[in-house]
């Protein structure tokens, strides 16, 4: 079966500065790809070549079978409409409650009635378990909070494909370990195909089908869990060694 998601020797340079040097990688249908390496190392460059926002200057960038640098405005719309982008920060619009942030792609993106958009958004705040704050607007709830209201924002499109940025950063074990669950829980429930970004060990070992670390804008070693807990290289080591975060 084709993968999903596929880059082929993939290059990138902003001016002088190489930031992808013949990146490959593949993520197949329902599967979790973790991606960590440090500061500059390419990681959420990748996710912006996946999603289209970057060109690659060499190689391919496929998702569903489809050249993504080759494809015209229409067909990048298309394609996005299948994927779904989970930010640091959340990106919450400040002036609209949890309930309209999440409602929002279906507002602009579908032709569904308020009754039929209502019912799918109250399922989407549910599975992030945000009832109570629905009607909260994004300054009024916590950061862990803003980041589940974003997952469901994220969800409520369907999307076959869901794109992580650092879904733990800046949040507490406890929150942490939450986002975890719920990554899981919608890669189990919706069998989607994800790729995450991340720099914490317990979220690499929790989500993760296959983790792969980044250095120099290439892949340096690349497993299972099980394989990258008994890996001896260095960078390996570095990231997934010692007590988990």
């Amino acid at each position: 079966m084709e993968p999903v998601i596929r880059l082929e020797d993939v290059h990138k340079a902003f001016g002088r500065r190489r930031i992808l040097q013949g990146l490959s990688f593949a993520v197949e249908q329902g599967k979790t790809y973790v991606i960590m390496g440090g500061s500059g190392s390419g990681k959420s460059v990748t996710l912006k070549h996946i999603i289209g926002l970057l060109k690659p200057d060499e190689g391919r960038v496929l998702v569903k079978g489809q050249e993504v640098p080759s494809l015209n405005r229409e067909g990048l719309l298309a394609l996005r409409r299948k994927m779904g982008f989970l930010f640091q920060s959340g990106a919450l619009i400040n002036w609209m409650s949890v309930y309209d942030n999440v409602a929002l792609p279906l507002r602009e993106n579908t032709r569904l009635t308020e009754t039929e958009i209502r019912e799918r958004v109250m399922e989407c705040i549910r599975l992030v378990e945000l009832e109570r704050a629905a009607d909260q607007f994004p300054d009024q709830i916590s950061g862990g909070m803003k980041k589940r209201a974003g997952l469901a924002r994220t969800l409520v499109g369907e999307p076959e494909i869901v794109l992580y940025d650092e879904p733990n950063a800046g949040l507490d074990p406890i929150m942490s370990e939450t986002i975890n669950r719920l990554i899981l829980d919608v890669q189990e429930r919706f069998k989607v195909t994800s790729v995450v970004v991340t720099h914490k060990r317990a979220c690499a070992y929790t989500v993760g089908d296959i983790i792969a670390i980044f250095d120099s804008g290439r892949i340096v070693a690349e497993g299972s869990p099980d394989e990258m807990r008994s890996s001896d290289h260095p960078l390996v080591r570095r990231f997934l060694g010692g007590i988990m975060d």
